[in-house]
């Protein structure tokens, strides 16, 4: 009896171990209408000179971000990818972009942009639920 109390404990306890849910994909996850707010100024500010969200414009420095997240890096048609970004196997995850954004360089050094990150979080957030929710 009492091993069977002791195992069941054993057992609650590692169910809650792994019970936590990752804050990153949670708020992305959740449309924000005021996240979404902050973070198409964050992207005008921050990205816009590069990027676009619209798939149809034609980018000079840096490919378009629609439905950037879930999709592998260096996989934009009509872009020019280095090599080196090309070998990479990376996909644009929620997790990935948030640590891509907090230390780029850490994350793909090879990447040729002159981006050093975004240090406050909750930029990183509201930029993450921009680039989730946006709708062209």
């Amino acid at each position: 009896m009492n091993y069977a109390v002791l195992i069941l404990a054993l057992v609650g306890l590692a169910a809650c171990a792994n019970t936590s849910t990752d804050t990153n994909t949670a708020v992305a996850s959740v449309p924000d209408p005021v996240l979404i707010e902050k973070g198409a100024k964050v992207f005008k500010y921050r990205c816009a000179a590069c990027h676009t969200m619209d798939p149809a414009k034609r980018q000079f420095f840096g490919p378009h971000l629609y439905q950037v997240i879930d999709r592998k890096i260096a996989t934009v048609d009509g872009y020019t990818f280095t090599d080196e970004v090309k070998q990479l196997d990376i996909v644009w995850t929620v997790d990935t972009i948030q640590q891509w954004l907090e230390k780029p360089q850490q994350l793909v050094a090879d990447m040729c942009m002159p981006f050093t990150g975004l240090p406050k979080e909750e930029d990183r957030m509201a930029l993450l639920q921009y680039l989730t929710h946006h709708e062209n």
